[in-house]
C-alpha cells in the first residue's frame, strides 16, 4: 500500500515544481521561442540526459508539467 506524503514533502515538491517551471521559462527565452510540446520535450530530454533529477520525473510527466499536453504522435 502507498504512504501519503507527508505536508513538508509536498511543500519541497512543489517548490522543484516552481523551479523546474522557472528554469523552463529562462530556456524558452534564451532560444526565443514559446512554450509548446516540442519545446518542453527537447527541456526535458536535455535535463533528464544530463543527469538532473527533477523528482524522479520521466519525460512523459514533466512534458505535461511544463506544456499541459504531449507533442503529436509522442505516445
Amino acid at each position: 500500500m502507498a504512504t501519503k506524503k507527508s505536508h513538508n514533502d509536498l511543500y519541497w515538491d512543489a517548490k522543484k515544481k516552481s523551479k523546474i517551471k522557472d528554469e523552463y521559462k529562462s530556456y524558452l527565452e534564451r532560444i526565443g521561442e514559446s512554450s509548446n510540446p516540442d519545446n518542453a520535450q527537447a527541456f526535458a530530454i536535455m535535463k533528464i540526459d544530463g543527469g538532473f533529477d527533477y523528482l524522479e520525473m520521466n519525460e512523459r510527466d514533466l512534458i505535461l508539467l511544463l506544456a499541459g499536453k504531449l507533442p503529436y504522435m509522442y505516445d
